[in-house]
């Protein structure tokens, strides 16, 4: 892809999970690391190859920027103006299994479950862990939410969805890309950009605003 057009803006982010096969499977998760699998301290057999799709097509160039961010699980990022959470963990479905509920509005469970995560600030509010999950608990302080993200994407084997949470989030479930022998889903987010006009007047006004994603974020959850 690079190679045949080094000018490419597309950036990657990965996010590791507990259910990769070369990571440790204990929450939270540090980044992925180029040279993951080793044999022994001295002979490495494996790496992610991030190497080469760094250099692809701009072997010349000596500074360049990334093309490829390895993050932790959870993490929370800043792309231009907005706030993005992302866990890996499948909280969805650790809650959905202990929780307990009755009379709710049709269709409004999987909202009641991701406010959860947005109203006690946490990838993980729930203590003690579901039923084998590995959770380091010395590192409880790394799963805690810095802000409300203005988007936050959790996949989960839940039925998959995208809802306004809370007013100011967007919540996210793309679901499992695979499902046994099957194709999954997976989502697609367009954000718009602010009107000209708005930016110009909070800057007038010298006022802090919100970034109003409700109203200029398009999510399509797409199936294979």
């Amino acid at each position: 892809m690079y190679l045949n057009d080094p000018t490419m803006k597309t950036q990657f982010v990965l996010v590791p999970s507990v259910e990769d096969a070369f990571v440790d499977s204990v929450y939270p998760q540090p980044p992925f690391v180029e040279n993951t699998m080793k044999r022994n301290h001295n002979h490495e057999y494996g790496d992610l190859g991030l190497h080469f799709v760094e250099s692809a097509g701009r072997e010349e160039e000596k500074k360049r920027s990334n093309r490829v961010h390895c993050v932790s699980n959870p993490c929370t990022l800043k792309i231009n103006e907005l706030t993005i959470g992302v866990t890996s963990s499948d909280v969805l479905f650790h809650i959905s299994s202990d929780e307990c509920n009755a009379n709710l509005p049709p269709g409004t469970r999987m909202t009641r479950i991701a406010q959860h995560l947005i109203q006690q600030r946490s990838y993980y509010p729930l203590f003690p862990a579901a039923k084998g999950a590995s959770l380091d608990l010395a590192k409880a302080d790394q799963w805690e939410m810095p802000c409300q993200p203005d988007i936050l994407i959790v996949p989960s084997k839940l039925a998959s969805f995208a809802k306004p949470v809370l007013d100011r989030t967007i919540v996210v479930n793309p679901g499992e890309l695979t499902k046994n022998t099957t194709g999954g889903t997976y989502a697609t987010i367009d954000v718009h950009p602010m009107k000209r006009e708005t930016l110009e007047d909070a800057v007038e006004a010298d006022m802090e605003m919100f970034s109003g994603i409700q109203d200029r974020v398009r999510v399509d959850i797409k199936r294979i």
